[in-house]
């Protein structure tokens, strides 16, 4: 049963990572491949500058619940 769960989670996701590439793809066509790869380029660093500022506010979670553990 386990299986069958994880294999339609890979289909699926497979489908939709399809789809995207796809989409992409003819976008690419359409208004060329540098314009693409410059979105591309502004959308990774979207992604790791919301990375950053979540790893930010777990580390000063962490560090604020690891001080307040060790002074009661």
């Amino acid at each position: 049963m386990r299986r069958m769960v994880w294999v339609s989670l890979g289909a699926v996701g497979g489908i939709l990572a399809y789809r995207k590439i796809e989409e992409l793809a003819n976008e690419s066509i359409d208004k060329g491949l540098v314009l693409t790869v410059m979105d591309a380029g502004t959308s990774v660093k979207a992604l790791a500058a919301g990375v950053c500022q979540q790893v930010t506010k777990i580390r000063g979670s962490s560090h604020s619940t690891q001080h307040n553990s060790v002074n009661p």
